[in-house]
This record gives structure tokens, sequence and C-alpha cells, in this order.
């Protein structure tokens, strides 16, 4: 079952200029959206860029993909209730 909250947030910044920053619930979605295979945004996410020759050129994005980790200390289970 897909999840439907927010887990991963895409940054693509160009010469320090954030010009995307959104948040998506799968990595399929960040590939559908940003037009890269899943492959290559699941090695972006994992950080296993390779080196890439074009990464040298002056105008070429950088992208970053990182996991949201929303839990908060209140939404821990007490350990005194009984379940």
């Amino acid at each position: 079952m897909k999840s439907k909250t927010n887990c991963f947030n895409c940054q693509i910044t160009q010469q320090d200029n954030v010009i995307h920053d959104k948040d998506y619930i799968t990595l399929r979605d960040i590939a559908n959206d940003i037009g890269l295979s899943y492959n290559q945004v699941a090695d972006i996410s994992a950080q296993r860029i390779k080196n890439n020759k074009y990464s040298k050129f002056k105008y070429f994005p950088k992208i970053t993909i990182k996991r949201i980790n929303r839990k908060d200390d209140n939404e821990l289970p007490n350990e005194k209730e009984d379940y």
C-alpha cells in the first residue's frame, strides 16, 4: 500500500539558486516529475553518483534527494500503556 505522506525531498540548485524544492511520496514520483529514470533518482538518493563528465559544466544542476523524517517525540508510544 502506497503511503500518503511525503517521504522524500528533492532540491535542484544551479549556481546556488534553488530552482526546485518539493516533497514527494515516492522516488518514482520524483523521477516522473523531473524527467529522470527511476534508477537515476534511486542512485542520487543513495548517493551512488558516478563520475560524470557533464557535471564539470558551468550550468550543470546539483540534485539532492533526502529522506524526510516526520516522527516527533510525541508520536512515540507510551511505555506504561497496555496494547
